[in-house]
């Protein structure tokens, strides 16, 4: 900045000369130096760009062979700050833009971008200072509104989908109702109802297509068949007791314990099928029942999904300088009460004292802070709620977006040999304490088994059950028939043609 002010025109210089003694002509003048200065500290890239004629993305990476860029920051650690004991820039956004820089053998000068005033943005400071310089090597969220006020992105360099992060699960006693009723917590309300009805549907099922299973019914049918004819109660009753045993048969099943044999193979089908489904529900019944025993019942967590935090009224803690954060809150949590943090290195604090429930944060920002987490006292709670990626970003006028399709080449190939990828694994290795004590950032709130998750399995068991029914028409219909026709031929020429066939078979 100083070189400006010596090397000023002549004229200027004269001017100063001549306004000695006015202090206010010389400070006048160094501020229209000083503005001069920012206003070249970006380059027309627009000519470097029409010479270019390069064919490949080797070729394309190598553009700025030699070139020096001037780049803006912002103080935002561990992403980008200056080191107190170096004076150096570092972070992993630095180090990764110190990588493409020595492999397009180009050179860069950093200058600090302040940081957002109260009741100022993030995006007021990139769209005014930030469109002086040649690039923005601090991530920045690639947003619609970014790229309205002509702003463009490199490839993305970490992920920022918003996560919600609060602490860690403490050991419970939960109220005696969750002990009570711990049995149901398996299924879902409508599996229990499609339970029962496939209970009930069995015993009614069997009782119409081999109605002799039932020993009840069969008593009842044979008391009556030397006396009097059937009065309509005494037939309700036998096929209500029919039903009901076969009802009780279906329960049966449950544990795999068949009391009888049936003789049709239609039945025979539809009791393979019911068994298949029981066997089914049991196993998925049963894992369910021990994950809600184990994990449910020894520990519990206040928020674990953004529904949770929306029900309890409490607040989140939020960046609220970072409008994607802030317009995320109003779109889909506006009740939701915000405290406002200035920085990562609130959020945790916040937390623990009672001033948040849990906070809103990038992927990326949320693994950082984990990975400097030595108290092993937070973890995520949801899964990532949007899809939002932190990246290098530039004005697009003066063809600004040439340097970074340039960056973008480099970018590439790191990716491919997976070198962002290490680089990033250096920032977000949890402490050696923290290792299988925090949960997986993809924790659902509802583990339940849910209808459409059986849906199949009950629609292939009524598929064969139609099978099972035509069948069994089928066969009604040819006793009709035979009925009707009357006996054409005696029972000993019908095993003369056809001495394999015996009258009684289970196949009639």
């Amino acid at each position: 900045m100083a070189l400006k002010v010596l090397n000023m025109p002549l004229t200027c210089s004269r001017t100063m000369l001549q306004c000695a003694p006015s202090r206010l002509c010389v400070l006048l003048v160094l501020a229209l130096s000083v503005r001069q200065a920012a206003s070249n500290t970006k380059r027309d890239w627009c000519q470097a760009q029409q010479s270019f004629n390069g064919t490949t993305s080797g070729e394309l990476a190598q553009a700025l062979k030699g070139q020096t860029l001037n780049v803006a920051a912002f103080e935002y650690p561990p992403f980008s700050f200056i080191n107190p004991k170096t004076g150096e820039w570092t972070g992993f956004d630095i180090e990764l833009f110190k990588m493409v820089a020595r492999q397009g053998e180009f050179e860069f000068n950093i200058t600090q971008l302040r940081l957002p005033s109260e009741n100022e943005t993030y995006n007021k400071i990139l769209y005014n200072e930030g469109r002086e310089y040649d690039m923005l090597v601090s991530w920045m969220d690639e947003t619609a509104a970014r790229k309205k006020h002509f702003f463009t992105f490199s490839l993305d360099i970490v992920d920022m989908s918003f996560m919600l992060v609060t602490t860690n699960p403490k050991p419970t006693d939960p109220p005696f109702k969750d002990y009570f009723f711990m049995f149901l917590k398996p299924f879902e309300r409508d599996v229990w109802l499609v339970l029962l009805f496939g209970v009930v549907f069995t015993g009614v099922f069997l009782y119409v297509l081999e109605p002799r299973l039932s020993d009840a019914a069969e008593d009842l049918k044979s008391s009556n068949e030397h006396g009097s004819p059937e009065s309509l109660p005494a037939a309700l009753k036998r096929h209500a007791f029919g039903v009901m045993d076969l009802f009780h048969q279906g329960w049966l099943l449950f544990t795999i314990q068949e009391n009888y044999t049936p003789k049709r193979w239609w039945t025979k089908l539809y009791l393979m099928s019911w068994t298949g489904v029981i066997i089914v529900m049991v196993a998925m019944y049963t894992s369910q029942l021990t994950y809600f025993l184990i994990i449910e019942l020894s520990s519990t967590t206040a928020i674990s999904s953004l529904e949770d935090l929306i029900s309890s009224g409490k607040a989140v803690c939020a960046m609220t300088n970072d409008e994607d954060v802030s317009g995320y809150l109003r779109r889909n949590a506006p009740s939701v009460p915000i405290y406002a943090i200035n920085n990562l290195g609130e959020a945790f604090p916040a937390i623990r004292n009672g001033s948040c429930v849990a906070a809103l944060l990038g992927k990326a920002e949320i693994e950082v802070e984990l990975s400097i987490n030595e108290a092993c006292d937070m973890r995520t709670v949801s899964g990532e709620l949007n899809s939002m990626s932190g990246a290098y970003s530039a004005d697009m006028h003066n063809c600004g977006e040439y340097p970074l399709r340039v960056v973008d080449a480099t970018l590439q190939q790191m990716r491919e040999t997976e070198e962002i990828e290490d680089l990033w694994s250096e920032y977000i290795t949890l402490p050696s304490g923290c290792v299988g004590k925090l949960s997986s950032s993809t924790e659902s709130g509802d583990v339940r088994i849910k209808i459409k998750q059986v849906g199949g399995l009950f629609i292939l068991h009524l598929a064969i059950a139609s099978v099972c029914l035509c069948g069994f028409m089928l066969a009604q219909s040819r006793k009709g028939a035979t009925k009707v026709d009357g006996p054409s031929i005696s029972a000993s020429k019908a095993n003369a043609v056809h001495p394999s066939k015996n009258p009684s078979s289970e196949w009639d």
